[in-house]
């Protein structure tokens, strides 16, 4: 026997740190591999949200300029549903991936406080959230 213990023993404990490592390293990635797709998802999820909650506070701010102004504002989608803007007023560009529908149509607000109504969806990744303009009172609530 030496000062660093029995030879015959630490041999057959040799290697045995690599593997037990190696266990660990492919059990994080498994967990990983779990995991990181849905934080993606949840991700695009919350991108919806925020846009989603953009949209609605421009449609109050186009609202409340028809209101100040006393003439009729149109909140247009772009043909290709990426975009938004209002006249007049600024354009919006959503986020990559994120699409307004229906493409093309607008909702108008009327300096009485109404509005032509609608309901326009926004999308990203299969998922989406409504936004909705009631006619008669041209408030603004998602659904």
């Amino acid at each position: 026997m030496s000062v660093t213990g029995d030879r015959r023993a630490r041999d057959r404990r040799a290697g045995a740190a690599l593997i037990e490592a190696m266990v660990v390293v492919a059990i994080t990635v498994m967990i990983g591999m779990i995991a990181f797709p849905e934080l993606k998802a949840g991700l695009a999820w919350a991108g919806v949200q925020q846009a989603a909650a953009g949209l609605r506070a421009d449609l109050r701010i186009a609202r409340a300029q028809s209101l100040n102004t006393g003439a009729r504002v149109n909140l247009v989608v772009a043909e290709d549903g990426a975009s938004y803007g209002w006249t007049p007023g600024p354009r919006r560009m959503l986020a990559g991936g994120m699409r307004l529908a229906p493409a093309g149509s607008s909702t108008s607000f009327f300096p009485d406080g109404s509005a032509s109504g609608g309901r326009l969806r926004l999308t990203a990744d299969r998922r989406g959230l409504d936004v909705v303009v009631d006619p008669t009172t041209g408030l603004v609530e998602a659904l």
